[in-house]
């Protein structure tokens, strides 16, 4: 140890942040043998924050080179100098501190416990699963440690021991957004259990918000069958003052496919939050939803008008649009002009043919392109 890299040590730790960066990635360029021993006397300065902490951001920079001085550190004698040692090496993210890591999680300390589950879920590899599934029996704080590290591993193991964690009411709410966090479509059917339980709202509301943030981060769209038997209640949970919990709960209801949506679908087709959910809701329905669309243009008004007639087009009902031909909405008359390119018939080309004088540019070029599709299709 020298007093040369004592001085230096003290001088880092005053300066701004990116003056201590720069300083440090040219002390790392030296050996490490050279100052390991003056780190070490810095880790354990407890009256000076600023060193300790300098401290820990160069053994942090040295990375794999500080494993073989932290390493023994995790059995020191004091407290703290463990703690902090547990807290770089989940910072370093080395595989090889897996061994120490998974003896200092039974530490006589409880905050070093709680240090040393947190460092193996920052490692994040599956040979630590063992041992923090065994730290879900200690004592609160680490148990909950030790389960959100679980969680950051989030391999097809690391879910099956949360799917476990669900039967136990301590750890319920944090598995739920833990799942929500990592899981994948395997993991729906074990949240849509609380959903269909009305003494846990709040977990019912937790659930159904993580299975929406699963499907939207991996992409995909739940079977039907798992939410065709929650329909009263996620209809239910549509009525929330929360809006988070009212749309999670209108997607849900929309991947339902069932038709006791279809008022409430019609209905949303006006909320721009929810428009994209319910056209894929009435469209999930299919032409059972047609004669509903069809009364909601005849008595509604506004722009989402034109968004139904699209509906109505996408269902592949073109007849019921000709009715609207002469809608005082361009987007309607648009749509019906692009469906009636679909339905030869005599009534459909004077209709067309009626709309090259439309005074909306939009929707003489969609009557033109229909007729010139007819009279290609007659070729």
């Amino acid at each position: 140890m020298t007093n040369k890299h004592n001085k230096l040590i003290e001088r880092m730790s005053k300066k701004d942040w990116w003056s201590r960066q720069k300083a440090i990635t040219e002390l790392v360029k030296h050996p490490e043998k050279e100052y390991a021993l003056t780190l070490e006397e810095a880790i354990r300065n407890h009256d000076n924050a600023n060193i300790r902490n300098t401290a820990m951001e160069i053994y942090k920079a040295l990375g794999e080179r500080a494993l073989p001085y932290l390493f023994p550190l995790l059995s020191d004698k004091d407290h703290e100098v463990r703690l902090f040692s547990a807290n770089i090496l989940g910072e370093i993210g080395d595989r090889k501190a897996l061994p120490c890591l998974l003896a200092s999680i039974k530490d006589t300390d409880e905050n070093v416990r709680i240090a040393s589950a947190e460092a193996l879920g920052k490692i994040g590899h599956e040979e630590a699963l063992e041992g923090l599934k065994k730290a879900l029996n200690d004592d609160p704080w680490v148990a909950m440690s030790a389960l959100q590290a679980i969680g950051e591993i989030g391999s097809g193991k690391a879910l099956d021991i949360l799917y476990g964690c669900l039967d136990k009411e301590e750890y319920q709410c944090l598995a739920i957004t833990t799942i929500g966090n990592k899981g994948n479509n395997q993991s729906i059917k074990y949240l849509t259990a609380f959903i269909d339980r009305p003494d846990t709202m709040f977990h019912r509301e937790l659930a159904l918000e993580a299975i929406i943030k699963i499907a939207e981060r991996e992409k995909f769209k739940p079977m039907p069958e798992n939410f065709s038997k929650l329909v009263p209640v996620l209809i239910d949970l549509i009525k929330s003052t929360n809006s988070e919990v009212k749309k999670s709960a209108f997607i849900a209801l929309c991947w339902s496919e069932n038709i006791k949506g279809l008022p409430l679908f019609l209905d949303a087709i006006k909320d721009e939050d929810l428009q994209e959910y319910a056209i894929d809701g009435l469209l999930s329905i299919g032409k059972k939803a047609a004669p509903a669309i069809t009364k909601a243009l005849k008595i509604s008004s506004g722009n989402h008008r034109g968004i139904l007639a699209k509906v109505l087009s996408m269902l592949g009902d073109n007849r019921a649009l000709i009715q609207f031909k002469k809608d005082e909405n361009p987007e309607v008359r648009t749509e019906v002009a692009l469906a009636l390119g679909s339905v030869n018939s005599n009534t459909s080309i004077r209709a067309l043919l009626k709309m090259l004088s439309d005074p909306y540019e939009e929707v003489r070029m969609a009557a033109r392109r229909s007729l010139a599709s007819l009279n290609k299709n007659k070729l």
